[in-house]
């Protein structure tokens, strides 16, 4: 069996204050979609003069950055998606409106108003209320 290992409220707080006071690291080396997240505007305002994402990838290879077509596309794909802020209004539904089949004229229109005895809708057949073993 494994034995618990406790610690002092204080030397928690030691590890905190230790914590909070290591300086910031820079990253040496960025990913991907890190690098491309930090330069989105400048990405956007080439494709706007009209550069296409192949001449991107000529231009980053200038500079060194070994990156293909689907992996550029991806990035700035995903740079654009979390650059826009999306709004939702109050009170509509993700959910698009369920189609329900018409009445045919075979079955009568829905009768659920209030004292109704037979209830029906598109999908479902005449029951009528037991009354004869009350």
């Amino acid at each position: 069996m494994k034995a618990v290992r406790c610690f002092t409220r204080g030397q928690w707080e030691a590890l905190g204050r230790r914590l909070d006071a290591l300086p910031e690291k820079t990253k040496g080396e960025l990913k991907v979609g890190d690098g491309v997240k930090s330069i989105r505007t400048q990405i956007r305002a080439a494709r706007e003069k009209g550069y296409t994402l192949n001449e991107l990838i000529e231009q980053a290879a200038q500079e060194g950055i070994d990156v293909n077509l689907n992996s550029l596309r991806y990035a700035v794909r995903r740079a654009e998606e979390k650059g826009r802020v999306q709004r939702k209004s109050p009170g509509i539904s993700d959910k698009r409106p369920r189609r329900t089949a018409a009445p045919t004229k075979a079955q009568p229109p829905i009768d659920n108003h209030a004292g109704s005895m037979v209830s029906r809708d598109s999908f479902s057949f005449e029951i009528p209320p037991d009354v004869e073993n009350l």
